[in-house]
């Protein structure tokens, strides 16, 4: 058989060239066989590599025409950012759905001292445990990857929690929290990765949804409750938005692939080093950034836990104080938003910070003074100081400097504040209770956000720069 190198038409003559052209087949092939044995033992011992590869071959090609490419990239940034978005409005509807639900749980499960008290306190526990997780995860498997998991067990969390028995009630709501820990540390992990120059806006908009999130669930959580036969069945309803988020984050996938495996493997991409939370451990600017966090947390869940206790011992219904821990959330909405945009294009956060911690401590005041009749006025200047949520979270990404500081600073701050702030609940319904008035406990809470205030705005002067400066693992000590 005579094998000719030519093309087809060009009358080529078979004799010693082609004899040639044989030989040279021959060398190609014996190249070829050998290349494929390399194949074979690179695929052998990176079979990872190969199947991400595989799995990129359903994905769209990147467009060769620029303008077809910023197209693309607008696209996946929507798709992304709109996830962003439905997972943020997830964070707090189990949390803010379960303070105006405590009484009819106590009634209708026979719930005791211990197990009431323990509820409004669960959730800080469990974001305190869980969050660090966030951080070593998405090191390994990306940010995007994980916090596609932590929907997943919130959504199974928030299915247990309309079990109508203790157990069902606890263990639930273990699971869905611990999938919210996971998305509060991640969040802002996420926008610094895919929104490095849009932090505050990216930032202001997900603390919107939350705070948004935090006043739909207060205000229908009774109505909720009465349409699906108790309190249990109200808290399942939460199932279907969080079912929402996943697929939609889900649907994001195929745009985060390329980042999120720079993040877990730096060494196929430009991706960011690890930093250690032992690093955050020696870090002044970490610590002061922990006890911000977890002093207004300690302020919201206590809020979100017994508000609606108080004004209902108080003398007002059920559904009023519902009603009111809503407005409170309502004002804070359009804060959430507006906070991080002003505060992210300010040289220094401090007089924010500060002011913020003023009118949160005026809120209490009104409460300790009138608790029905100031009730709504309460709620406005409360609304207004639980902006500081939003503002500290901006903080997060801005005094973390790179993606890596920020997981860290994010991780360490959350996981540690929580702890903080896990003592909040405790103390208030352990006080309030043993004296038989509320009024020492919300002074107390004044007291907590002034101090506060304070810490936010040692962490918001300029002078306390960055924790992970570009180009740099480890932060500052100082």
């Amino acid at each position: 058989m005579t094998i000719s190198l030519e093309r087809p038409g060009t009358g080529a003559p078979h004799g010693p060239d082609t004899r040639a052209g044989i030989g040279e087949v021959a060398r190609h092939a014996e190249v070829a066989d050998r290349a494929g044995v390399a194949d074979l033992a690179d695929l052998a011992e990176n079979p990872l590599e190969h199947l991400q590869k595989i799995e990129r071959l359903g994905e769209p090609e990147v467009p060769a025409e620029p303008a077809e490419r910023r197209q693309q990239s607008l696209a996946g940034g929507a798709l992304i950012l709109a996830g962003i978005v439905v997972v943020a409005a997830n964070l707090r509807l189990g949390v803010s759905s379960t303070g105006p639900l405590l009484d009819q749980l106590r009634d209708r499960l026979h719930l005791g001292g211990a197990v009431v008290t323990l509820l409004p306190t669960l959730w800080v526990v469990i974001f305190a445990f869980a969050g660090p997780a966030g951080s070593w995860l998405a090191r390994r498997h990306g940010a995007g990857s994980v916090l596609a998991a932590s929907l997943a067990i919130l959504v199974a969390g928030s299915a247990v929690r309309g079990i109508p028995d203790v157990p069902g009630l606890l263990a639930g709501s273990v699971l869905a929290g611990t999938g919210i820990a996971l998305g509060n540390v991640l969040l802002p992990v996420v926008v610094r990765t895919y929104f490095p120059h849009r932090v505050g806006a990216v930032t202001g908009l997900y603390s919107t949804m939350i705070a948004l999130g935090s006043t739909v669930a207060a205000g229908i959580a009774v109505p909720l409750s009465d349409t699906f036969g108790g309190p249990s069945g109200g808290l399942e309803f939460w199932t279907l938005p969080a079912l929402v988020a996943l697929l939609l984050w889900t649907a994001s996938r195929g745009r985060r692939r390329d980042r999120d495996t720079r993040a877990a493997h730096p060494a196929h991409g430009p991706g960011q080093p690890h930093i250690p939370l032992t690093a955050a451990a020696k870090s002044k600017l970490a610590w002061a950034m922990t006890l911000a966090f977890g002093l207004q947390s300690m302020a919201g869940y206590v809020i979100m836990g017994w508000l609606p206790t108080v004004l209902h011992e108080s003398g007002m219904s059920q559904a009023g104080a519902g009603t009111v821990l809503s407005v409170m959330f309502a004002v804070n909405t359009p804060l959430s938003f507006l906070v991080p945009l002003t505060a992210a294009k300010l040289r220094s956060q401090r007089p924010l910070a500060l002011a913020l911690g003023a009118v949160f401590a005026l809120g209490f005041g009104c409460l300790m003074v009138a608790p029905v009749s100031l009730a709504y006025v309460a709620a406005v200047l409360i609304g207004v100081g639980m902006a500081a949520f939003p503002l500290v979270l901006t903080m997060i990404g801005l005094r973390g400097g790179t993606p890596a500081g920020t997981a860290a600073l994010s991780a360490f701050s959350q996981s540690a504040g929580y702890l903080i702030a896990a003592v909040g609940p405790i103390m208030f319904g352990i006080l309030g209770h043993a004296l038989h008035s509320w009024t020492v406990p919300l002074g107390v809470m004044a007291a907590v956000v002034l101090v506060q205030g304070l810490v936010a705005a040692y962490v918001g002067s300029p002078e306390r720069g960055t924790f992970a400066p570009a180009g740099s693992s480890i932060g500052p000590t100082t």
